[in-house]
């Protein structure tokens, strides 16, 4: 029987992070098998996908810029028509929509923006909290830009196109180093769609609901530890003490079953 490689030693062997490789693994770009909750790689299979791309480490660019591309042409309203066309399921649409609004950021010169709040909850729990907007953390020039050109309707922070039903909040403040070096990357067919990290966000839910007294918030925190495959517990307490709530974590971690 084939050995099975563990994140650390794929990271090892490729030099680059563990996080890089997690990335790599959950966006369904390198082959990897399950066993229990942990993920663990074939080196028949990553000397095949070795073979077939360039693997490039994931880090952020020198102050945060990060996910950066070369410039390039903005895609048209009609291949954002025509890739959703076929998509029933709404998650499933929202993170193709992303995708290409991301080409279209990085056609621009810009770093791509980042999927944050409710969405990437509803990203990470598969539907089980549900959202009508989708938060993108990231400059705001460019978005709009595109958003522009693809005809969509602005009303404040708010973005809107009736047609698509499809609703963008662009705060435009783009997330610290330190979460940038955690956030995933989603491959859907021909885009990808970049989300903030699973311990960044239960620490803001965390600290929605010790600091405004969200309870909910508090729930959801525990639901994301429950489903997360794998956590940076370093980080994410790290994480908690700076935002002074390394006592909820605890009982979301309880919660959770992870204590």
């Amino acid at each position: 029987m084939e050995e099975l490689w563990d994140i650390a030693r794929v990271a090892e062997y490729l030099g680059v992070t563990q996080r890089t490789v997690y990335n790599k693994v959950r966006a369904g770009d390198l082959p990897a098998v399950k066993v229990g909750r942990l993920w663990r790689v074939r080196p028949s299979d990553l000397q095949a996908w070795l073979g077939a791309t360039a693997p490039t480490a994931y880090a952020p660019a020198a102050g945060g810029a990060g996910l950066a591309a070369e410039p390039g042409a903005i895609p048209v309203r009609a291949e954002l028509e025509a890739l959703l066309a076929p998509l029933a399921d709404t998650l499933e649409r929202r993170l193709t929509f992303v995708g290409l609004l991301t080409r279209g950021v990085e056609a621009l010169g810009w770093s791509a923006p980042v999927v944050v709040g409710g969405h990437a909850v509803e990203f990470y729990t598969a539907g089980g909290y549900t959202t009508v907007d989708i938060d993108l953390a990231g400059a705001s020039e460019p978005v709009i830009q595109v958003l522009d050109a693809w005809g969509f309707k602005r009303e404040g922070r708010h973005f809107y196109d009736d047609g698509l039903g499809l609703v963008v909040e662009v705060p435009g403040s783009t997330p610290p180093p330190q979460e940038m070096a955690h956030v995933v990357t989603l491959r859907i067919g021909t885009v990808s769609a970049h989300i903030l990290g699973i311990e960044d966000l239960v620490i803001d839910r965390l600290a929605a609901c010790k600091h405004w007294r969200h309870t909910e918030s508090c729930e959801w925190a525990a639901r994301l530890l429950a489903v997360a495959d794998e956590l940076d517990t370093e980080y994410l307490q790290q994480r908690a003490a700076e935002e002074d709530v390394a006592d909820v974590l605890a009982r979301a971690l309880d919660e959770s079953g992870r204590a």
